[in-house]
């Protein structure tokens, strides 16, 4: 018996044949995706970084020397030093702001709606609701708006645009394996988590970031591992670089379970309600200058006003604030002056993002917290002497606790804290006090200072789960143009040979106007069928059924699910959202449940 010929070996059994589907498979390209992202973010903080400082040293040493007001900075205290440690020529510090943000309002005239305002909850708008497709001259942008702002001194802090250039990073290259939508978010929140990670050399709290925040808490096993990957390798670039250079000098920290602890609760308390005051106060203004009868042209160079007098008599409120922060963490400042800086700091980061000034409000935040928790400890030792023993330490406690309550991130608070003094000492006591203040400030307040102007445009940002699939998106993408109205003067005889060459069985009905005064189907006139002598009589008006469910274009489709379940319809006409009897199209019920079906499957095998 012969034997049988040799076959060839399977090309896809073979290593060469194995490693090209490995790489032509979609998660690994999203594995090297995530690396490249990290890689190329990190760079981009170092350019961030390089850019704000030479603004620094234009508006902060090079004017403000030709001014005369150079060195007026966070030595300064106005209730010690009074108006004898102003420089002498102090009614030309506003200037300074004042040219940077007239810059900045020219510039915003070749480029409009991008250089100004605080764009983060753009950011998770468009990762959570608009695609994820960022535009790549985010990039460049928004490093030079905020380069601007911040060196120029107005108040705000790097983190917020440093996040929307990673995202815009990360956006841009994962157009190169076009990835599904729920893909395409996982890796811009790696850019996002990429640039935290890299700013602070903080890879742990990176993570959090971008699953906390950019992710809106909408945690997915099968995309963490992604931004973990991203997380790592922006941080182990800097570090090549010798860009990860600490910006905060967090202090030793000593923490004994002893009658500390209740005041650590007391401030985590207190924070919570500073946190809506802050959130509160920073969209008040902001609505104030929308209102304005000022030019948005000039709004910008107005704010630049206002934080210039303030910076006269408080010149820490200067940009990020880190230097100051370093100061409270010491505990070398008094109570007085750390309060009232608590006070302008909110009101000041408000006037600069609100008239327009490019920037975050993760590192003012911060800047709050440390001095309310710094003030809170000095003030608790003057009642009571000796009751603290450290109150730097509650500087450093109250600078996470402030930012996990304005942010509702708390697993962010508490990792930074750990990677920035690298003692586990911290984690008990920011645990206690984040928690506590990022409960009252949600008990007050649903939104975070991220997520409440999402919440003004009516997305869902509570949304968890299959919930967010259907919450957040909008009856005007699902909406079939595919339909027949029929007038409700029509007649029976008509409408049944009318019904007979459709393929529709249900249908709108309009009166003389057009507009919508009910719907019919084959159900409606089943009872006359039989006596035919009467079809000329009847007119479809009398059958229709006037109890109408009907749908805008911006309802969610969540509505429309539960609408459709709760009158137990297979279809609802779709109305004008200005004109509700005017019919525009049907949303059908099987359309819907399998359009749910595929977004469901998608998140599954996409993550």
């Amino acid at each position: 018996m012969a034997s049988p010929p040799p076959t060839s070996p399977d090309p896809d059994q073979t290593p060469t044949g194995r490693w090209w589907q490995l790489v032509a498979d979609s998660n690994s390209w999203a594995l090297a995706a995530a690396v490249v992202i990290g890689a190329i973010t990190a760079l981009a903080n170092v350019a961030f970084h390089w850019a704000i400082d030479n603004a620094r040293q234009f508006f902060q040493e090079d004017m403000a020397g030709a001014l005369g007001v150079s060195g007026h900075g966070a030595s300064y205290n106005i209730f010690e030093a009074g108006l004898s440690g102003i420089p002498e020529s102090w009614w030309l510090i506003p200037l300074i702001p004042v040219a940077g943000m007239t810059l900045l309002a020219i510039l915003d005239r070749w480029f409009p709606g991008e250089m100004k305002g605080y764009g983060l909850p753009r950011l998770l708008e468009m990762v959570n609701n608009r695609g994820g497709y960022l535009r790549r001259r985010w990039i460049t942008l928004k490093t030079i708006s905020s380069a601007i702002t911040l060196g120029s001194g107005m108040s705000a802090g790097i983190e917020g645009p440093i996040a929307q250039i990673g995202g815009s990073i990360g956006s841009t290259v994962s157009r190169a394996i076009r990835p599904s939508a729920d893909r395409l978010r996982v890796l811009i929140a790696c850019g996002s988590a990429s640039a935290i990670a890299a700013t602070f050399s903080s890879p742990i709290a990176g993570v959090m970031f971008a699953e906390e925040i950019v992710l809106l808490g909408r945690f997915q096993a099968q995309s963490f591992y992604l931004i973990v990957l991203a997380a790592g390798s922006a941080t182990i670039v800097s570090q090549y670089l010798k860009a990860d250079q600490p910006i905060l000098s967090a202090p030793n920290f000593e923490f004994h379970v002893n009658h500390e602890l209740v005041f650590y609760v007391l401030m985590g308390l207190l924070c919570g309600l500073l946190a809506v005051l802050f959130i509160r106060s920073f969209y008040a203004i902001r609505d104030w200058f929308e209102r304005s009868s000022i030019s948005p042209t000039l709004q910008p160079i107005a704010g630049g006003a206002v934080v210039g007098v303030a910076l006269i008599v408080f010149p820490q409120i200067s940009a990020s604030g880190y230097e100051t922060m370093n100061e409270a963490f010491k505990g070398n400042m008094a109570a007085e002056l750390l309060l009232a800086l608590v006070l302008m700091k909110i009101l000041m980061t408000g006037v600069t993002l609100g008239c327009g000034g490019s920037g975050g409000v993760f590192a003012p935040a911060m800047f709050i917290g440390a001095a309310f928790g710094g003030g809170f400890a000095s003030l608790v030792n003057i009642l009571i002497p000796g009751a603290i023993s450290a109150p730097g330490g509650f500087a450093l406690i109250g600078m996470g606790a402030f930012l996990s309550a304005a942010t509702h991130a708390p697993l962010t608070a508490i990792f930074l804290l750990f990677e920035l003094t690298k003692d586990y000492n911290v984690v008990l006591p920011i645990m206690i006090t984040s928690v506590s203040a990022t409960l009252v400030a949600r008990r007050i307040f649903n939104d975070s200072i991220d997520t409440h102007e999402l919440a003004r445009k009516g997305f869902d940002v509570h949304a968890t789960g299959e919930t967010a699939v259907l919450k957040n998106l909008y009856v005007s993408g699902l909406v079939s143009k595919d339909f027949q109205q029929v007038p409700e003067s029509m007649s029976l005889t008509e409408f049944v040979r009318y019904v007979t060459n459709s393929q529709h069985t249900t249908f709108p009905v309009v009166d003389r106007a057009g507009q919508l005064s009910g719907t019919i189907g084959i159900e409606n006139f089943r009872a006359v069928l039989l006596n035919r002598e009467a079809w000329p009589y009847v007119v479809v008006g009398e059958l229709a059924d006037r109890d109408v469910p009907t749908l805008k274009g911006s309802d969610t489709l969540y509505h429309a699910m539960e609408l459709m379940a709760s009158r137990e319809v297979e279809q609802v006409p779709v109305v004008d959202d200005a004109d509700a009897g005017r019919v525009v199209g049907v949303l059908k019920a099987s359309d819907l449940q399998s359009f749910y079906q595929k977004r469901l499957l998608a998140r599954e095998l996409h993550g």
